[in-house]
């Protein structure tokens, strides 16, 4: 069994997606976002703020990186129970949140293959979703989130760096071809347009249903005003803005609006399960919005399983705001 077939049976038995690509795919990811601040559709500042994300650099313990493994994993979302002097609130934490759990189990699965032949693996930091969809393992919906076949966009995106040459013999290197553009070979030679779900194509329910109007309508353009985007301003702190309708909170980080009544999720969503509770000391602790540093160890060690701790110090804010609109349960 070649390390091919052995990281796709251990894939395709765990029940997650994947794909393998060369190394040279990373030079077209960032031409792909050059162009997009060149032409005005990524600001500067938001690409500035994740950049440690966007640029690829090799993990220190992969030096010489020769492949990338994009993995896809289930993601459902899930609720935490908080009890306030009102009650108990049932909070929503969307996809890809809770991720330590599924990227280690990504990790296991390369290492076993990879390790005993003398290849090291790590996961490494790229634009995940992009990778994703450049090489088909997934696709855009019109609200930019990436949807996987058989899982829609309940999925967690995840890329890890190896040694080993795992690009099958006969296909090319960098593993994407370039897209035309308006029937033509676009001037970059490598710039390709993001590829969006057929079913959007007369689909507005995403457009219609986003609290912030961060989504533009077909002929204003392809690419979401991610600083609008109720997720985006409920990850970081600060005061809400006054275009904010305080209706449009929804999850205790993230947003869940455009995702539920998207047509691509209807064979996917599920009652969402209670993974986590906060007794009444400690949801007064996460109502304080304090750093992870200053939290007590049991807070600490739930917010840490959740993935959360890294959001202490806006929780408390988006909880407060879930609780003005009455969601306490009788």
């Amino acid at each position: 069994m070649t390390l091919i077939d052995a990281i796709e049976k251990g894939f395709r038995e765990a029940g997650f997606g994947h794909r393998l690509v060369g190394v040279e795919v990373t030079r077209n990811l960032d031409e792909t976002f050059a162009m997009l601040l060149e032409r005005g559709l990524l600001s500067e500042s938001l690409y500035k703020e994740y950049a440690d994300s966007l640029r690829f650099e090799p993990p220190p313990r992969v030096p010489a990186v020769r492949s990338l493994v994009v993995a896809a994993t289930p993601s459902p979302p899930v609720k935490v129970r908080f009890h306030l002097d009102s009650g108990p609130l049932e909070a929503v934490i969307p996809p890809t949140y809770i991720s330590s759990a599924s990227r280690a189990r990504c990790l296991r699965l390369l290492e076993e293959v990879l390790v005993p032949q003398g290849f090291s693996v790590a996961r490494v930091p790229v634009p995940v979703k992009l990778l994703a969809v450049r090489t088909g393992l997934a696709e855009y919906g019109r609200n930019n989130i990436a949807y996987v076949h058989a899982l829609g966009s309940f999925v967690r995106l995840d890329a890890f760096a190896t040694d080993a040459d795992l690009v099958s013999p006969g296909e090319p290197r960098a593993g994407l071809s370039p897209f035309l553009v308006g029937g033509r070979e676009p001037a970059s030679g490598h710039w390709s347009p993001p590829r969006r779900m057929g079913s959007c194509g007369a689909c507005h329910a995403c457009y219609h249903a986003c609290p912030t109007g961060c989504i533009p309508f077909p002929e204003e353009g392809v690419v979401i005003a991610a600083e609008r985007c109720l997720t985006y301003l409920n990850e970081h702190e600060g005061d809400w803005p006054d275009r904010l309708d305080p209706a449009a909170h929804n999850c205790l980080v993230g947003c869940m609006r455009c995702q539920l009544v998207c047509p691509a999720n209807k064979y996917y969503l599920r009652r969402e399960e209670v993974v986590e509770e906060f007794d009444l000391d400690e949801t007064e602790i996460v109502l304080r919005n304090l750093p992870a540093e200053a939290l007590p160890g049991s807070v600490l060690s739930k917010l840490s399983r959740l993935d959360l701790d890294e959001y202490s110090t806006v929780l408390g804010r988006n909880l407060r705001a879930l609780v003005g609109q009455n969601l306490v349960s009788e």
